[in-house]
């Protein structure tokens, strides 16, 4: 898959951003848990115990001297782990204490500018330091700072695994977001290709008019231009159709009046009759394709279920046209020439194999030779034919199998042809579930048709010969 699909954007961007919210929500209610626990730890019975505290180490200071209360702090650290630190109203430790730690400098200087009443407390790597403004009996102002452990002070925890699982559901989450949003696009794009390869009947709201959106909407939109499209197609089909039928009858009762007006004519009025008969016999061909074409495109051609042995009818439109060809000083030969067989309809298969050969010795120059090949390729069959002309423009190549196209430059009408033998051939091997296309072989253009194999020839083509059986001449 790649990465580049509108499936993929969306669930990873929409995962990445649901997994950084989740890290910074974490992150958040982290910092506001400790912050507060240590303003409880500024109020209440804990409180009220440091300020008792506070005031009995000031107490033995004032009594009992700085020896006395050197050993109180250090008992006090001792037995609870707990740090003491006095300043005077000025902030300078007092008994030659060093405090290192910005946070009791940061707490002292705050609770210097307090009232006495008031309490500071910050945490600090699972501490709390706590500090107060105290005034003693003698009248005299400390600021008392303490760093101690308070159980159950410590920040919320966030196992890997509980975040892991979070981010795993929000994944989850995402994956059906993005299911939802895009499979309405690729049910669109399906039928969109499906439309645009022939299939008119190819609609998108049967599976997008619940959802009421604009995707919904899109769809429905979509489906009027195709039913548009569809109508306006079949309107020219049937108007092709139409105007072939109308056509045969003029043309037959054309035929009887120039057999009349033979037996009536003079010698010098014969090329003109002949003439005339060459272009009746043109158009009454091109209204024989035209109503073939009409045939194939609206789905009343029906393939008769019969076993038709590819090879054989391969080799006789080479040597129809080979016989064909060597009036105008030209050749069709057979290179390789495998045994092939296929359920299908023969004369179809023969028409359509007649177009594409007779199309390549219209185009290919005197003097070389049409070269027509069929062998196995996996399940299926491929005839290939090349002739040896100019090719075809790479712009035009998908052009070349619709109805009434010529190439512009070397392949035009005076080459001879009204564009539709290449189209029939095209229809003719969809109906029998193949494919057909043209690229340039430099020189001349190469037109590849594959078609699935029967199922019995699958099993036995691993012990058929090839044979290579160039037309004699």
């Amino acid at each position: 898959m790649k990465f580049r699909t509108l499936f993929l954007k969306i669930f990873i961007w929409f995962w990445l951003a649901t997994a950084a919210i989740i890290g910074v929500l974490s992150l958040m209610i982290r910092v506001s848990e400790v912050d507060s626990q240590a303003e409880r730890a500024s109020r209440g019975p804990f409180a009220e115990g440091l300020s008792l505290y506070a005031e009995t180490a000031i107490h033995v200071y004032e009594t009992e001297g700085p020896r006395a209360f050197e050993q109180f702090i250090n008992r006090s650290t001792e037995e609870s782990g707990t740090e003491i630190y006095l300043f005077d109203s000025d902030g300078h430790p007092l008994m030659g204490q060093n405090p290192q730690k910005d946070n009791v400098i940061s707490v002292m200087q705050e609770a210097r500018d307090t009232v006495p009443t008031q309490r500071v407390s910050r945490p600090f790597e699972g501490r709390i330091t706590w500090g107060k403004s105290v005034v003693s009996p003698g009248n005299r102002r400390y600021v008392f700072v303490a760093r101690l452990r308070q159980p159950g002070l410590r920040p919320p925890q966030f196992p890997p695994s509980r975040i892991a699982v979070m981010i795993l559901t929000a994944g989850l989450v995402c994956y059906l977001l993005a299911l939802y949003l895009t499979s309405p696009v690729k049910k669109l794009q399906s039928i969109v290709q499906a439309f645009a390869e022939g299939n008119l009947d190819a609609r998108v709201s049967p599976g997008l008019g619940m959802r009421g959106d604009e995707l919904a909407d899109l769809g429905r939109e979509f489906d009027h231009m195709a039913d548009r499209i569809s109508a306006l197609i079949s309107s020219q089909k049937r108007l092709l159709a139409d105007i072939s039928h109308e056509l045969r009858s003029p043309l037959a009762r054309l035929s009887v009046a120039l057999e009349l007006a033979r037996k009536n004519s003079t010698t010098a009025s014969a090329p003109a009759l002949n003439r005339i008969e060459r272009e009746g016999e043109r158009l009454n061909e091109l209204v024989g394709q035209l109503l073939a074409l009409t045939r194939l495109e609206s789905g009343a051609e029906k393939i008769p279920a019969e076993m038709v042995t590819l090879e054989e009818l391969v080799q006789q439109v080479v040597e129809d046209a080979d016989f064909e060809a060597r009036p105008l000083h030209k050749e069709v030969r057979i290179v390789q020439l495998e045994k092939c067989r296929i359920h299908g309809s023969y004369e179809l298969l023969r028409s359509a194999t007649e177009n594409v050969v007779r199309n390549a010795v219209r185009y290919t120059p005197e003097g070389t030779a049409v070269e027509v090949e069929l062998r196995w390729k996996l399940d299926t069959a491929l005839l290939s034919v090349r002739d040896r002309g100019p090719g075809v423009p790479v712009g035009e190549l998908a052009h070349i199998f619709e109805p009434f196209y010529r190439v512009s430059a070397a392949r035009d009408r005076t080459s001879g042809g009204a564009g539709l033998g290449l189209s029939i051939a095209e229809r003719t091997v969809k109906l029998h579930g193949g494919s057909i296309s043209a690229e340039n072989a430099d020189p001349g253009l190469l037109v590849s048709i594959l078609l699935p194999l029967a199922p019995s020839e699958n099993s036995e083509r691993a012990n058929q010969p090839a044979v290579a059986a160039p037309v004699a001449s």
